[in-house]
């Protein structure tokens, strides 16, 4: 436990939770959810986007590569102007791949150490990190839990549909295009079905956040 190999010195004062979903899973309402009840949640997707703005480590490398045409009016980097660039371009893809990645993951890191450092008697020390791709990019193995959100492919092209308003080949698309729930729920430490309500879900990412709290509680007393 612990993987200080990754983490630093904070993989030795705390459970590092990996949270992780396929699309219209509701892993996000699963992160909002344990938010709610004191976790710290550390959002990739956040991330991704703190680290490419003016001043931030992947913004100046970024304007270098592709030039000052990706940026706004208000100097911020464009990302759909950016998203073309690359679309299509494995070559620019890995370039700016190999730019964002190292920033993202740096940070993410530093917001686990200094939520490490900052603990206090009391406190739960654990902290999730909320990645849609960590099975899809073999990452499993960086985390004491990985909590998988899953849902049926049925219930989750419903939820695309009616929902997020997109049509239905859009939607078989897009879960076609990760890999499987089953792949994700072979990798489970623990398991969120949501396939019921609302209110169910909340009350089993109640019961997961304590039986994580009571885990690392042990490990890290």
């Amino acid at each position: 436990m612990g993987h200080p190999e990754v983490w630093g010195p904070a993989g030795d004062k705390l459970m590092v939770v990996g949270l992780t979903g396929g699309i219209a899973s509701g892993k996000t309402e699963v992160a909002r959810e344990l938010t709610r009840r004191g976790a710290l949640v550390i959002d990739a997707d956040e991330v991704a986007r703190d680290v490419v703005l003016p001043g931030a480590s992947a913004y100046g490398p970024i304007v270098k590569e592709f030039g000052e045409g990706i940026l706004a009016a208000d100097g911020q980097i464009d990302r759909a102007v950016l998203a073309q660039i690359v679309f299509g371009d494995e070559g620019r893809l890995q370039k700016l791949n190999g730019i964002t990645h190292p920033a993202i993951n740096l940070e993410i890191m530093r917001r686990v150490r200094e939520h490490a450092d900052g603990l206090q008697d009391g406190d739960t020390p654990a902290v999730v990190i909320d990645a849609a791709l960590i099975v899809d990019i073999g990452a499993s193995g960086i985390f004491d839990l990985l909590l998988v959100v899953s849902a049926h492919e049925e219930t989750r092209l419903r939820r695309m549909v009616e929902d997020r308003g997109m049509d239905t080949s859009e939607a078989i698309d897009r879960v076609s295009s990760q890999i499987s729930d089953e792949k994700r729920r072979a990798m489970a430490d623990m398991l969120i079905e949501n396939d019921g309500t609302i209110g169910e879900l909340r009350a089993k990412v109640g019961e997961v956040w304590e039986e994580i709290r009571q885990r690392s509680l042990s490990l890290y007393p």
